[in-house]
């Protein structure tokens, strides 16, 4: 991973935007945006899959054991700290995007709506 990987004393591992984006842009990874359906209809990330947290006891994304699986939400909080509900899948690795879409759209990042 990039020098911007993070995992702090609660095992949260976050990766920036840019580095999420290389990550995305090179298919080692797939997006998962775990914020409501009226959020993603507003705005969202090109490509990211939605998987709403309020379901996500029902409907899960299930992941792929040669891909790293990437959660984001507006600002990084939700993803923070349901980070363990995410790890429960097939992906190699898991990470969440440090300040969400909101980071994402800061570093110059394309959304759509």
């Amino acid at each position: 991973m990039g020098d911007g990987q993070v995992s702090d004393s609660s095992g949260v591992r976050g990766l920036t935007a840019d580095e999420c984006a290389k990550l995305i842009e090179s298919g080692e990874a797939e997006l998962i945006d775990v914020r409501e359906e009226n959020e993603w209809q507003v705005e969202r990330i090109p490509g990211a899959d939605l998987y709403p947290l309020s379901n996500f006891g029902q409907r899960r994304p299930q992941g792929s054991p040669d891909k790293i699986g990437i959660f984001h939400c507006r600002s990084g909080r939700r993803t923070y700290d349901y980070f363990r509900f995410f790890e429960l899948n097939d992906y190699k690795e898991v990470f969440h995007m440090e300040g969400g879409i909101l980071d994402w759209k800061a570093q110059g990042h394309p959304t759509e709506s």
